[in-house]
């Protein structure tokens, strides 16, 4: 590991962002295609994939929670990393379907659970520092883009009886890599307070500087959500994008595993996953630029539209030219999406729900992924990428909530 004693903890954070979702790309978009590889069905691969968030439903809030208490939230993360590990190093011995279920299922609820709460405490340390979120998050896309490429090169190669050792060595990398991770709570985090940012930034801005040091020293107390996290504005939104998000099942799922069907080779497809990521990247890089006027949940509505129309072409079995201009179309479907959605939550609870609320949020994003997966498996094998209706559908429901959360009382009674 490097000398970190010097780094700053934006630069542990970014190192921390690219080597977690580096390890994510080096095999995750590969999963379906290793299970085929193993003679999985398209309706049990469903199933493999959509367990961890079937979980999360269950036990993410809790856990989320429970790292609230912690005494920091690096505690929480270090341990999640250290259990993925072992879990991911059983498969070394045993592959049958039970255990891939089994393992994919608890690690996957781990890191379903680890990145709320990550990003719940990356929000804080990076309001109160006066420093740039989106910017970290970005980093870590691009590590994601690299592991990405680097899977892409090393399948084709070698054949996907590397996934496993791929699979490990990246959880070994993370682990590592937590140690790094900066203090969260530190002297200057007081719980229940945080800057007041209706003094830098209009209702709902998006762009808005998040402050200085001198205004993050004031600590000045912000009002409470009325009736917490379960404010109907408040549900409505999260769950309207819970659904946005959710639409990206179908691909996420299914899409790598019908581009190599349809004789796209691994690393075409590797780089075609991988422009929809680096679109991502400029996006949150860009986002404080862009997006100075923008309201989050217009954000969030713009997202819902461009995945209205990237899975209706997606259904027409696109050539490659065609499915460059759909990944692309991946910045605003997800990356403004999640970006709109961190957002909006972090500047509606202070630090003390930090990671229940991100987390609140995840449980809705995954209970809506872990239905349209498991519905997902069971389309591919009937209809194809004819699926990607579903997914059209998803859009559509969680625009309607969104648009719905104008009518109730969330401006007046939280005006940030």
């Amino acid at each position: 590991m490097p000398r970190t004693s010097t780094w700053t903890p934006e630069q542990r954070l970014t190192l921390y962002f690219m080597m977690m979702y580096g390890s994510v790309g080096l095999t995750g978009p590969f999963l379906s295609p290793w299970l085929h590889h193993l003679g999985v069905s398209a309706q049990l691969t469903g199933l493999i994939v959509a367990m961890p968030s079937v979980a999360m439903v269950v036990a993410a809030v809790h856990l989320g929670s429970i790292s609230d208490r912690l005494s920091d939230w690096r505690t929480a993360i270090i341990g999640f990393d250290w259990m993925i590990l072992l879990l991911f190093c059983w498969m070394l011995f045993r592959q049958n379907v039970i255990d891939i279920i089994v393992v994919w299922t608890l690690a996957g609820l781990l890191i379903a659970v680890k990145v709320p709460v990550l990003d719940g405490a990356t929000l804080s340390l990076t309001r109160r520092r006066g420093s740039d979120y989106a910017r970290i998050r970005a980093l870590g896309s691009v590590g994601f883009v690299i592991a990405l490429m680097s899977g892409g090169v090393i399948f084709n190669a070698a054949g996907l009886d590397w996934f496993v050792p791929a699979l490990i060595a990246g959880a070994l990398i993370r682990a590592l890599c937590a140690s790094v991770l900066p203090a969260f709570r530190e002297a200057a985090t007081l719980t229940g307070k945080r800057v007041d940012e209706r003094l830098a930034a209009p209702a709902d801005n998006l762009g808005a500087p998040a402050g200085n040091m001198a205004m993050a020293s004031a600590s000045i107390t912000a009002p409470a959500l009325p009736g917490g996290l379960k404010h109907p504005g408040f549900l409505m939104v999260i769950a309207g994008s819970a659904l946005i998000n959710g639409s990206h099942a179908f691909f996420g799922a299914f899409a790598m595993l019908h581009w190599i069907e349809s004789g796209i080779s691994t690393i075409i497809s590797s780089l075609l996953w991988c422009f929809a990521v680096v679109m991502e990247i400029a996006l949150m890089w860009r986002f404080t630029d862009v997006a100075r006027r923008l309201s989050s949940r217009h954000c969030m509505l713009a997202a819902g539209a461009v995945g209205i129309l990237r899975w209706s072409l997606s259904t027409m079995n696109p050539s490659v030219p065609l499915l460059v201009l759909l990944q692309g179309m991946h910045a605003l479907s997800f990356g403004l999406l999640f970006i709109a959605t961190v957002t909006f939550i972090s500047r509606r609870v202070d630090d003390s729900m930090a990671a229940r609320a991100q987390s609140l949020y995840a449980t809705f994003a995954t209970a809506a992924l872990a239905t349209a997966v498991l519905v997902s498996g069971i389309l591919y094998s009937r209809a194809g990428i004819q699926g990607y209706w579903l997914m059209t559908a998803m859009c559509v429901v969680g625009m309607v909530l969104i648009i719905s959360s104008y009518s109730t009382r969330l401006e007046e009674d939280f005006p940030v």
